[in-house]
C-alpha cells in the first residue's frame, strides 16, 4: 500500500534533475557523490559543469587532477573528490553491477553502492541515507536512534520497496524527506503516505526520531600572510593526505598559546618557506565555518624582495590575483582575498 501510493505520488511531482534523465551508472554515482551532504540546488549547477568536461569516466581518468579539483571547488569534502578520481583511473570504461564490487571501490559507502544499484541497475536495494532513514522513523514510530532500531527501518523499507521500479522507490523517498518530512520541518497534511504514519498521531512527530543535541563547536585561531614579490602572490599546494587536500592556499598556520598574530605569522612563514619577513602589514580578520570546527584567520600582507632563500617541501606557485582563477583554492581563502580588495 504505501509504496503503491508513494510512486502515484512520485510519478506526478517528482522533482526534475538532470541525473534523472539518465540511467548511466557513472552519471548517477558522480551526482550521489556530490549530492552528500549538499544542497541539490547547490549541486546542479557543479553537475552539469562536470558533465559537460567529463562526460564519462574514460574522460575523468585521463584528465588532470589539477582541473578536476577545479571543478569541485567550492562543494567541499575534498577527499571525495581524489577519491573519485582515484576510482575512474581504476575502473577503466567497464563500472561495477554488483554491491561486492562497488563497496570496494573509494569513497562507495552501502548507501551510494545500493543507491547505484537501483538507480542506474534496477536491482532490489534500498540505499538508506538520513533522509530515507528519517522517513522510515516516523513511519515505525520509531523515537531512540540505536543500531537496533536503523536496522529495523532498513529492513522495513527493504520489505515495502517496489519490487518493478526499486530505483523510483528510492527517490520518491528522498523527494518526500527533502520536502514533506524534513528534519525541523513537517507537512503531513501533504504527504500521500501520512495515513501510515505512526509519527503523525503525535503530538510531534519532529521527535520521530528524537533530534540529536549539538555538541558545542571548537575555534582555532590562526595567522596567514600573503606574501607578494614584484605583482605576484605566493600559494602552496596543499598535501593530498590532510584536510582540502590538493587545494592552494596562503601560507600561515595555527596560532600557538600565549603567542601574537604577528609573531605567529613570522614563526610559520619562516617555517614553512623559509623566508624571514619583518612587520607584516595587518589587514584584517577572517571567519569561517567547517563542519566540525570554525576558525578566525588574521591575515597579514607582505611584500618579499630577495626570494633566493625560498624551501618549501610542497608544490607552490608565484601568481597574480588574476591567474588564481586557474588554481582550486579553499573558501576561506576567497574570503581572505575580498578582505585585501576593500
Amino acid at each position: 500500500m504505501i509504496s503503491k501510493q508513494l510512486l502515484a505520488w512520485y510519478s506526478l511531482n517528482k522533482r526534475s534533475l538532470p541525473w534523472r534523465e539518465t540511467k548511466n551508472p557513472y552519471k548517477i554515482w558522480i551526482s550521489e557523490i556530490m549530492l552528500q551532504q549538499t544542497q541539490v540546488k547547490t549541486v546542479i549547477p557543479f553537475y552539469r559543469k562536470w558533465m559537460s568536461s567529463f562526460p564519462d569516466i574514460k574522460a575523468l581518468a585521463n584528465a588532470n587532477y589539477d582541473d578536476v579539483l577545479k571543478h569541485w571547488e567550492g562543494l567541499g569534502y575534498y577527499s571525495r573528490c581524489k577519491n573519485i578520481h582515484t576510482t575512474a583511473k581504476s575502473l577503466g570504461e567497464d563500472f561495477p553491477d554488483t554491491f561486492n564490487e562497488l563497496i570496494k571501490l573509494p569513497g562507495i559507502g552501502e548507501y551510494t553502492a545500493k543507491t547505484i544499484l537501483a538507480i542506474a541497475y534496477n536491482k532490489q536495494e534500498v540505499g538508506v541515507d538520513t533522509n530515507l532513514e528519517r522517513v522510515g522513523f516516523r513511519l515505525l514510530g520509531l523515537k531512540k536512534k540505536s543500531k537496533f532500531n536503523s536496522n529495523r527501518v532498513k529492513k522495513f523499507l527493504e520489505a515495502i520497496q517496489d519490487k518493478s521500479k526499486p530505483g523510483d522507490f528510492n527517490q520518491a523517498l528522498m523527494d518526500l524527506g527533502s520536502s514533506f518530512c524534513q528534519a525541523k520541518a513537517v507537512h503531513c497534511s501533504l504527504c500521500p503516505i501520512t495515513s501510515e504514519c505512526r509519527a503523525t498521531l503525535s503530538e510531534d512527530p519532529l521527535q520521530f526520531p528524537e533530534p540529536k543535541k549539538n555538541k558545542p563547536i571548537p575555534s582555532v585561531n590562526v595567522s596567514v600572510c600573503i606574501v607578494y614579490h614584484n605583482d605576484r602572490l605566493l600559494i602552496l599546494q596543499r598535501p593530498q593526505n590532510k584536510m582540502l587536500g590538493g587545494l592552494w592556499e596562503f601560507p600561515g598556520g595555527k596560532i600557538e598559546l600565549g603567542e601574537s598574530k604577528e609573531a605567529a605569522v613570522i614563526r610559520e612563514i619562516k617555517e614553512e618557506t623559509n623566508l624571514s619577513i619583518l612587520s607584516p602589514e595587518y589587514i584584517g580578520e577572517v571567519k569561517h565555518q567547517y563542519s566540525h570546527f570554525k576558525v578566525t584567520i588574521s591575515l597579514f600582507l607582505k611584500s618579499v624582495s630577495n626570494v633566493k632563500t625560498l624551501k618549501i617541501k610542497e608544490n607552490y606557485v608565484w601568481t597574480t590575483i588574476k591567474g588564481l582563477d586557474k588554481f582550486a583554492l579553499p573558501k576561506a581563502n576567497y574570503k581572505m582575498l575580498e578582505l585585501l580588495n576593500k
